[in-house]
């Protein structure tokens, strides 16, 4: 399988195998942060997992207090439901009324993976008994096992987009979060899906927007795509 249209099934195959080593989880979620046309962005330990990311993306991102938009500016690594409230906190927020519960999960704890400072990859883990949370010694050996994830999803898979962001930003002097932005409108998908995946909202788009067209030289998403689309990133 080439690694320019998605993630090594090897690669996910071990990642799962080693959280399962590691620690008991009901489910595993990994996905691809910053969407590619031809890039198949989730992974699922299951199938209820697969509906439950499609509500996710459709609904509930932006309710999400462990949404990588949140962490893009920080050094974190690893985060869970119960390092950043407490249970009772926990039960009443609408991502957990609306999203976990239902499915029939409590507790969540996500891992990052940066290339460039820039979140690309995030591995999610789920247990339905609220009387088992991620305890400190578990998020401590998930973040002493990131780095070596980290640099491996990063040699696999996502060193030919850090050339071709590298180059974009050289040439153009393009910022992260416009080159964020450039390599999802290339494919072509809505507005209110790069919003969705991105974190952000359809304004802060438009200005992103407007600040790309300015420094690329170009006056529509058409020319746009036209003269950036031959830039491969995945």
């Amino acid at each position: 399988m080439s690694t320019n249209t998605d993630v090594s099934d090897d690669f996910k195959r071990a990642l799962f195998a080693l959280v399962h080593r590691l620690m008991p989880v009901d489910g595993i979620r990994f996905f691809i942060y910053v969407p590619w046309a031809q890039l198949q962005q989730d992974s699922a330990s299951h199938a209820q997992l697969d509906t439950m990311l499609r509500q996710y993306s459709e609904t509930w991102w932006a309710q999400d207090p462990m949404h990588p938009s949140r962490y893009e500016d920080q050094d974190t690594a690893v985060v869970s439901n119960s390092m950043l409230m407490s249970d009772d906190e926990w039960r009443q927020s609408g991502i957990y009324t609306g999203f976990y519960q239902p499915n029939g999960y409590f507790h969540n704890c996500d891992v990052f993976f940066r290339q460039q400072g820039r979140i690309v990859a995030v591995l999610s883990l789920v247990r339905r008994d609220a009387a088992q949370p991620f305890t400190e010694a578990e998020v401590a050996e998930l973040n002493r096992v990131q780095p070596f994830v980290e640099f491996s999803l990063g040699a696999i898979h996502v060193a030919s987009r850090v050339i071709s962001r590298t180059s974009l930003s050289a040439q153009f002097h393009l910022t992260a979060r416009e080159l964020d932005v450039v390599e999802i409108a290339v494919t072509g998908i809505s507005n209110k899906a790069l919003c969705r995946h991105l974190g952000i909202s359809l304004p802060t788009l438009r200005s992103h927007v407007q600040n790309i067209y300015t420094k690329v030289g170009v006056r529509s998403s058409s020319e746009l795509i036209a003269k950036l689309a031959p830039i491969r990133f995945s």
